[in-house]
């Protein structure tokens, strides 16, 4: 089996995960913030190109099979144990989560799309 040149533990120090500033930097990291846009959301550029990508038939498949992956798999988990079952229900929001946040760029890039659109149509 191969391994990643940075192991897991190496790729991000904890104390930069918060900022250096204890415990309560890094538990206010994950405290509910409703109005904080999706974490991930890439910059107007790249949700720009992953719009125009989609408007293409070889995009739209790629886009389409994300999805496929993503949202479209069955969901399995019922596990033995009631804690097994909360793991792979977790599992699955987590793998969830990524169709979400590539749904969400495409969005926000097609609103950019269309709107650069509109204004060269003036």
């Amino acid at each position: 089996m191969t391994q990643a040149a940075i192991n897991r533990r190496e790729a991000q120090p904890l104390g930069s995960l918060g900022g250096m500033d204890g415990w309560e930097s890094l538990e206010a990291m994950f405290a509910p913030q409703p109005a904080r846009p999706v974490h991930g959301q890439p910059g107007d550029e790249m949700s720009l190109f992953l719009a125009r990508m989609a408007r293409e038939a070889r995009g739209r498949e790629l886009v389409e099979w994300l999805m496929d992956i993503t949202f479209r798999q069955p969901f399995r988990a019922t596990g033995r144990t009631f804690e097994e079952t909360a793991l792979l229900a977790a599992t699955r929001q987590g793998i969830e989560g990524v169709g979400e946040v590539i749904l969400s760029a495409l969005a926000h890039g097609e609103s950019l799309l269309q709107q650069r659109e509109q204004e060269q149509a003036r």
